[in-house]
């Protein structure tokens, strides 16, 4: 589910509201082949977040120790049993932040490294705020589902090549249009009955001053591909026959 929601707002006490807890999904990171998935947390009143939770692999509970490298809270490293808590906490399954937030240091960076790749789904969030009851949403926000993918793989030199070239010749063509626009221009203006020789230089003049940036444009785009010819790379294996 790639359409998961990107924040979850949550007013402590439900009541009588004095405070906000804010979670926002900062997104996903990929390296060499483990995923690291990232949370900023702010509150904004009292009292602070005592603690929250996190829905990591809801419906594969199993895989989470096996598959939990690292979980880190403004880049320092937790750990579990002081820092952390695995299992099922305030009616969510998953991982248990104990470090909580207060409003003078908010916002606060979560992160949590996986082994693997995995899509993202809508999963669970429950906060506690000093003495008020927990408070759970459910589908609240992206987080790793059970279903790992394959990660990226980065474009091989003949790929990055055969871009560069496509960029080029894209390029190319959109100059091409703006010619053929420019002389359309002056056959629709030879068209006018009443033009004028003072409007024929005027359009004249601007026709020549896009012509002067198309070919500045165009220069640039050769530049380009003499660059690309350059391209050494005597450890790569050949480029394929047929288009990449």
């Amino acid at each position: 589910m790639a359409n998961c929601p990107q924040s979850v707002t949550f007013v402590v006490p439900e009541a009588n509201p004095t405070a906000t807890y804010t979670i926002n999904f900062q997104g996903t990171t990929i390296e060499n082949g483990n995923s690291t998935w990232c949370y900023s947390v702010s509150v904004a009143g009292h009292p602070g977040l005592s603690h929250w939770n996190l829905g990591v692999f809801e419906e594969c509970q199993n895989l989470l120790r096996e598959n939990l490298i690292s979980v880190t809270r403004n880049g320092v490293k937790l750990q579990e049993g002081t820092g952390y808590e695995l299992g099922t906490h305030d009616g969510v399954s998953g991982l248990k932040f104990e470090v909580g937030v207060e409003e003078d240091e908010s916002p606060v960076l979560y992160c949590i490294t996986l082994k693997g790749v995995y899509e993202k789904t809508s999963v669970d969030v429950a906060v506690k705020g000093g003495p008020t009851p927990a408070q759970k949403i459910q589908d609240a926000i992206c987080g790793p589902s059970c279903k790992s993918i394959k990660p990226p793989t980065p474009p091989t030199p003949c790929q990055a090549i055969t871009d560069l070239m496509e960029s080029i010749a894209l390029q190319d063509a959109g100059l091409a249009h703006i010619l053929n626009a420019e002389g359309e221009k002056i056959q629709k203006a030879l068209s006018f009955p009443d033009v004028t020789i003072q409007d024929l230089v005027a359009i004249n003049q601007s026709v020549s001053d896009v012509l002067i940036k198309v070919i500045k444009l165009d220069m640039v785009l050769e530049f380009k591909l003499e660059e690309i010819n350059r391209l050494n790379c005597p450890s790569c294996p050949p480029c394929p026959a047929s288009p990449v």
